[in-house]
């Protein structure tokens, strides 16, 4: 089963470059592609996320492997904790707000922009599927070896084609937040409910009011 994980994250690293590729050449066998490029190289991003994360974690079988992560965990806790991690995520990210404000910088709007031009369904994804991606990722797999900082460091970058500095900043701050939870319960399922939420309130938000 690794095995098919690693060709799966070959597969979406190859169709990410090619993406990328297309974006500075006119050549034919792009054209296809048109405004579904960004489409594909975000797919092919968290095809990479999931495929890496289940490689590494892998144990016997798929229950073994979600179990060393505590996913899913008891239903209850994972509620609770996640509602706490989102109250957190919350109380940190109004903090950096009012910094923001108060050194006289904030480039939201270009997040707000980017939201409103997006899809349905890209966003629902992004709602539903990031959240599981880049949770297995960035904290069942990443945390554990990187440690905290540096898993959130590497969360905030992964936000910088927004082209807004509040908005990396504001994702390593969570990754902070979502890390420390996962360190806390030894449970993935907190950090994704949280995230899952914590999207879902933005989201609709930034549509409502862009």
């Amino acid at each position: 089963m690794k095995s098919f994980f690693l060709i799966l994250s070959i597969f979406s690293i190859l169709v990410f470059i090619s993406v990328l590729a297309c974006q500075f050449s006119d050549a034919g066998i792009c054209q296809p592609l048109g405004e579904y490029a960004t489409y594909a190289g975000s797919g092919a991003i968290h095809l990479g996320l999931l495929s890496l994360a289940l490689f590494f974690l892998w144990k016997k079988d798929l229950k073994s492997t979600f179990s060393a992560i505590g996913f899913p965990g008891r239903l209850k806790d994972g509620v609770f904790y996640g509602a706490m991690t989102l109250s957190a995520i919350f109380l940190v990210l109004f903090a950096l707000g009012i910094m923001a404000i108060l050194l006289g910088f904030n480039d939201q709007e270009k997040v707000s922009d980017k939201i409103a031009s997006l899809p349905l369904i890209v966003l629902i994804f992004a709602v539903v599927g990031a959240p599981i991606t880049e949770e297995l990722f960035f904290r069942g797999f990443l945390t554990q070896r990187t440690g905290i900082i540096a898993s959130a460091l590497l969360f905030g970058l992964m936000h910088f084609a927004y082209g807004s500095i509040v908005e990396v900043l504001g994702a390593c701050v969570i990754g902070l937040v979502l890390a420390t939870s996962f360190k806390l319960t030894k449970s993935v399922t907190p950090c994704i409910l949280a995230h899952m939420a914590y999207n879902a309130i933005s989201i609709t938000f930034m549509r409502m009011f862009s």
